[in-house]
C-alpha cells in the first residue's frame, strides 16, 4: 500500500514532538521532582498513569483512524504533543545543579 505524503509528514512532526517532550521527559523528571519521602510510590503512580494513556492510545487508534483518517489522527496526536511541549517548556523549572534535596523548593 502507498503511504500519503501528508501521513507521513503528521507521523514524522508526531514522532518529534512526542520524542523531544512528553515522550523523553516523563521519565527523566519524574526521576528528578520527588523527595525522598515520597519517590517511589510517586513514580510508580506516574509509571501506572503513563502505561493507562498508553494502553488508550492503542485501544482507540483504529477508531480515530477511522474518524479522522491516518493522517488525521497523527495531525491530532502532533497537536496533543506540541500542547505538552509547550506546556513544559514553560512550566516545569530547570533542574540542571540542583541537588536533589533542593529540588522539592522549586515546586513550592
Amino acid at each position: 500500500a502507498v503511504v500519503s505524503t501528508q501521513s507521513t509528514g503528521a507521523m514524522v512532526f508526531y514522532i518529534a514532538m512526542f520524542a523531544t517532550g512528553i515522550g523523553t521527559l516523563a521519565w527523566t523528571i519524574n526521576a528528578e521532582i520527588y523527595p525522598m519521602w515520597v519517590r517511589s510510590y510517586a513514580i510508580s503512580l506516574s509509571t501506572l498513569t503513563n502505561w493507562t494513556f498508553n494502553l488508550f492510545i492503542a485501544f482507540t487508534f483504529l477508531d480515530l483512524t477511522t474518524l479522522l483518517t491516518k493522517s488525521g489522527a497523527f495531525w491530532f496526536y502532533a497537536v496533543v504533543t506540541t500542547i505538552g511541549w509547550i506546556i513544559f517548556y514553560f512550566r516545569l523549572p530547570e533542574t540542571r545543579g540542583v541537588p536533589l534535596e533542593q529540588v522539592e523548593q522549586l515546586f513550592s
